[in-house]
């Protein structure tokens, strides 16, 4: 199993250095076409013919990567947000590499998508996406910079970063496909939003969400929403207990902290489509530990995307790679602060699950409750307890977390 199109970004992934056409050809001599100002000096190196000092060298695993690729029967697509396509051309043009046969050709004649410009790469896709024919989710890219981490929170396709501009290694790139292949091995056909056509599906909490992404979720896709509070990163967060869902839909269309009065909120009962892929998935409950933590309202998009992979990160420094489910305590949230009264007594915690874009698409079904639905399920339940579901779920409890219970005069493990 290998992704359809595999794409790379260019400056820090493809080759070290950077094309920039505000520092590249402004010495003496230079040819007025930026991209005739470009020398090739290797088969691996390219430099600046009015300043040495500029250069650029394809990293030293990309040739093996780039032939592993085609042999896979993958397209190659460059995806890169640099301002002159030219200039990246024209080093593709003289990098060189081997085909799926062995054969030395130069790098952009391997190119089968060729996006090279300054926009969110969200748009790149889309362009490759019509071109292609395949689904987001039978793509992967290859980036140095986390926030180009957008297309698998919006898209779907998997996105694996290269750290530190040491470009893509081997061990980057098999990571990479790794993770593709275990996104694509949870997936369960969306049949339509009649939760009798899934036989096999699992009850796993609530959720109190505005009309939008409803809607989105209805169809089978994915939340887009960046606006709201998203502590744990850009994802789904359900509840065990259905008044906190009730109070999280209330809170939304809180004027002074959610989306306001005209926002369209209900609370829903979530599902996953399949309980043995639930079952076998990943699962992880994190300390409240703030430098894990994601502060989308006030952060940086840069920081906000970073947060996103350190996070992930150290899930896996604990032992549970992508995709997984993320549980935590969250803190309790009193009148006096948040506006709106709190279901359950001050200063005791809560529990909330977060599920993140890419199990979304692939597992999720939701079902609207009437408010005589959701009545009932506050004074019947199910109240699912996650704290007692530690062995059931088979969920990973770092010794971080214990302590953070234990602080908390918690003693759930």
């Amino acid at each position: 199993m290998y992704p359809k199109v595999v794409a790379l970004d260019t400056d820090w992934t493809i080759f070290s250095g950077w094309l920039s056409k505000d520092k590249w050809g402004k010495g003496a001599g230079a040819a007025q076409k930026i991209e005739d100002n470009i020398k090739e000096i290797s088969s691996r190196e390219v430099q600046d013919k009015t300043n040495a000092q500029n250069k650029c060298v394809m990293y030293e695993d990309v040739p093996r990567i780039i032939e592993d690729i085609l042999k896979n029967g993958a397209k190659l697509a460059i995806v890169s947000c640099n301002t002159s396509k030219d200039l990246c051309d024209r080093a593709l043009y003289f990098f060189k590499v081997k085909d799926g046969s062995g054969k030395e050709k130069r790098l952009i004649e391997l190119v089968s998508f060729d996006e090279v410009y300054n926009s969110e790469k969200t748009v790149h896709f889309e362009k490759i996406k019509g071109w292609a024919k395949c689904h987001y989710t039978d793509m992967i890219l290859y980036d140095d910079e986390a926030i180009n981490n957008i297309v698998e929170i919006k898209l779907g396709v998997t996105f694996q970063v290269s750290r530190d501009q040491k470009g893509l290694t081997w061990a980057n790139y098999q990571q990479g496909i790794s993770v593709w292949r275990r996104n694509k091995e949870i997936e369960t056909p969306w049949l339509g939003n009649d939760a009798k056509l899934y036989p096999k599906k699992k009850f796993i909490g609530y959720s109190g969400m505005d009309l939008d992404t409803i809607n989105l979720l209805e169809a089978g896709g994915r939340r887009h929403d960046r606006k709201e509070a998203a502590r744990w990163g850009y994802s789904m967060y359900i509840a065990d207990d259905p008044l906190i869902a009730k109070y999280f839909s209330d809170w939304i269309k809180d004027p002074t902290v959610g989306l306001g009065p005209s926002a369209k909120t209900v609370v829903c009962a979530i599902y996953f489509r399949d309980e043995s892929i639930f079952n076998k998935i990943p699962k992880i409950w994190v300390p409240e530990d703030k430098t894990l933590q994601t502060n989308n309202v006030s952060g940086k998009p840069f920081d906000i995307a970073w947060s996103q992979e350190n996070r992930d990160l150290k899930v896996e420094s604990w032992g549970v790679k992508k995709p997984y489910i993320l549980f935590a305590r969250h803190h309790n949230m009193p009148k006096e602060k948040w506006g709106l009264p709190f279901p359950i007594p001050y200063p005791q915690r809560f529990n909330e699950m977060v599920i993140y874009p890419q199990v979304q698409e692939a597992q999720i079904l939701i079902v609207r409750l009437s408010d005589a639905d959701l009545a009932k399920h506050i004074r019947d339940g199910p109240h699912l307890h996650y704290e007692k579901k530690l062995t059931e779920w088979n969920i990973t409890v770092p010794s971080e977390t214990k302590k953070d219970f234990v602080a908390n005069k918690e003693s759930f493990a």
